[in-house]
């Protein structure tokens, strides 16, 4: 009877089995040779161990999946259990069967690398028996794993994933040392150690995979069979929506809760300079015998962004420092910026001893960057980043020459004559600025806040740039994101100035057109 079990399981899944045996010594040839490809992996057998590791308890589930779940999913084991032999017999076949299959794949691999990298690495027998025996006895205990999982029918997928979710964490967050602990650390020196047999490792591995199959073959045979076949059933729809429930409220806790740790940063050697509370440090680019531009550039920074971030209302804990290093060769107005991992500073490359070179536009430009930092980059979202460049071009030119502030008109102005401006390439200011470039969008929206500070007191303005822009977001506070779905900026805007998008978009492209007729009249009266 033993033999018909045998039969069975080969006539319902032996194709499968052979197309899983062929695509996992495929996957695993892929593997092996990644892993390679720089030189730097370790040997042939390294990328054995990183298939095991990452992609066997893939194999395994499948595995077991076909000889436990699906037949206990089209209940077909009632016809088994129906036969005159043991209930046990029947999870003894599927056991033995996950078992061999476990030991054929894992040989398979091993010997397969083993001949195709006999000519380059030395493998003496007692290599060859470490590698067989750590892969198969590793190979053994996650399909035991799996095959006690499979038996959990419809609730074996939330309790992988709730167990996937405390591993990661062991192995990312914590200092637990996961990969010293078996049976992980078989896999640990695998393909490395050649001569001494990792016994403790072996024993301790061994006995969790007995351990697991006889918690199989508890559940199987519990009440006659009964709690396997129940759990086996699909799952009521309820019982969906409570476990999808739950996974998707524990996978916004985990990332809300667990706020990844960033890397201090500093560079050696910069001047410092701080002001209530606001720090800015600007490096040289090579070694100078004074450092008297450095401080200067600094000072300057470190007054001017203080008083803008206390214009509009940002708490000093919320406001990252501001890291400037010197670099030559930039072409694009002499600065450059750079995201920091961790967003817990602000770093900006300037040419500052070039003598084209504008400090006021360093400043605006540093603010910008840090309004976007510091909330999560809400404020760089499209409907929002107009207000930020609108802001940026009241900063970069309130003490420009007037030279500067004629070459910013006349841009707008050659930009709303080829591309126009409305409200909709207003909030839509990343196609507008596709279309007519970043610097030449910009302008037309400075000319547009410039027409509101021309006709509005300056509290306005600020009480509008404080309601929109200056809430800081961190992964424990979104309430500002909250308040966005509430108070739409369109809203805000037209609350504050009385001034719909489409009547402010007007006025600026009137606003821009005065000012070219005005400059054309002078140069005329000039002449």
């Amino acid at each position: 009877m033993t033999g018909v079990l045998f039969r069975k399981e080969w006539r319902q899944h032996g194709l499968w089995f052979v197309i899983l045996g062929v695509l996992t010594l495929l996957v695993f040839l892929m593997i092996v040779r990644g892993v390679n490809q720089d030189g730097t992996g370790g040997g042939a057998f390294f990328g054995i161990g990183t298939g095991m590791t990452y992609f066997f308890p893939v194999v395994s589930f499948i595995l077991c999946h076909l000889l436990v779940a699906v037949e206990y999913r089209n209940k077909s084991q009632l016809f088994l259990e129906g036969l005159p032999l043991p209930r046990w017999k029947m999870v003894f076949v599927k056991a033995i069967i996950a078992t061999f299959l476990t030991c054929l794949y894992t040989a398979t691999i091993v010997l397969i690398v083993w001949f195709t990298a006999g000519s380059s690495e030395a493998i003496s027998p007692r290599f060859l028996g470490i590698l067989l025996s750590t892969s198969a006895l590793f190979g053994w205990f996650v399909t035991s794993f799996y095959f006690l999982v499979s038996f959990l029918g419809r609730y074996r997928i939330p309790i992988l994933i709730i167990i996937l979710f405390v591993f990661n964490y062991l192995a990312t967050s914590s200092a637990v040392p996961l990969s010293d602990f078996p049976p992980f650390a078989l896999m640990q020196r695998f393909g490395f150690e050649r001569d001494i047999w990792p016994r403790n490792a072996m024993m301790a591995t061994a006995a969790l995979t007995l351990l697991f199959f006889a918690a199989s073959f508890t559940l199987a045979l519990a009440k006659e069979g009964s709690v396997s076949a129940i759990l086996g059933e699909k799952m009521s729809y309820r019982e969906k929506m409570f476990i999808g429930a739950s996974i998707a409220i524990g996978t916004m806790a985990i990332l809300v809760w667990q706020t990844p740790t960033a890397e201090p940063f500093s560079i050696p050697g910069a001047v410092a300079e701080e002001r209530d509370g606001m720090n800015v440090y600007v490096s040289p680019e090579g070694v100078q015998e004074t450092a008297d531009l450095e401080v200067q550039l600094a000072s300057y920074l470190v007054r001017e962004l203080a008083e803008k971030r206390d214009w509009l209302g940002i708490p000093e804990s919320a406001f990252p420092p501001l890291y400037v290093v010197e670099k030559t060769g930039i072409e694009e107005d002499l600065i450059e910026w750079e995201a920091v991992e961790g967003d817990n500073a602000i770093l900006m490359y300037a040419d500052y001893r070039n003598p084209e070179f504008n400090r006021e536009t360093l400043m605006a430009w540093s603010m910008s960057q840090t309004l976007d930092s510091f909330s999560m980059g809400r404020n760089g979202v499209e409907h929002r980043w107009w207000i930020v460049c609108g802001y940026e071009g009241l900063w970069e030119l309130d003490d420009a020459t007037p030279e500067r502030v004629k070459e910013k008109e006349k841009r707008a102005f050659d930009t709303l004559e080829e591309f126009g401006f409305s409200a909709e390439q207003l909030v839509g200011r990343a196609q507008y600025a596709d279309e007519a470039g970043w610097q030449e969008a910009d302008a037309v929206i400075y000319m547009g806040f410039r027409y509101l500070r021309e006709r509005f007191d300056m509290e306005i303005l600020q009480q509008f740039a404080r309601r929109t822009i200056n809430r800081p977001v961190t992964r424990k506070d979104g309430r500002a994101v909250w308040w966005d779905l509430t108070n739409p900026v369109e809203s805000e805007f037209e609350e504050a100035f009385d001034l719909t998008l489409e009547e402010f978009a007007e006025a600026t492209r009137h606003y821009i057109r005065e000012h070219h007729t005005e400059e054309a009249t002078d140069k005329e009266e000039a002449e």
